[in-house]
């Protein structure tokens, strides 16, 4: 190992495991029960991710939620108060998606 920190390739998850494959060849696993915003999530919330902290940590958009390579690596669970604020961005991310799908003349009839 040469100290410089690995950087994530790619992510997946199903129902039990968080999988990260890193730049350095590793591919490392963890039960998804330690992430309770991602394991309360749908699949397709979990799907889209996008690399952050030039690449040493993972953002799930639909989540605004966080983890880094490097806590993952050293088996750190989620913040117990995570799971809370990530229901409320949900819940903010499915009312705005809502609202767009209403149609124009909807949306200008419906309370504000």
């Amino acid at each position: 190992m040469n100290g410089k920190p690995a950087k994530i390739k790619a992510v997946s998850t199903d129902d039990r495991q968080l999988t990260l494959w890193l730049d350095d060849g590793r591919v490392v696993s963890a039960p998804l029960s330690w992430y309770p915003s991602l394991a309360e999530a749908s699949p397709a919330e979990r799907k889209i991710w996008q690399p952050s902290g030039a690449g040493h940590g993972i953002h799930w958009p639909a989540l605004d939620y966080d983890l880094s390579v490097e806590g993952i690596l050293e088996g750190r669970k989620e913040h117990p108060n995570a799971l809370r604020y990530t229901r409320e961005i949900r819940a903010v991310n499915r009312s705005t998606r809502e609202s767009a799908r209403r149609p124009k003349a909807a949306r200008k009839l419906a309370p504000a």
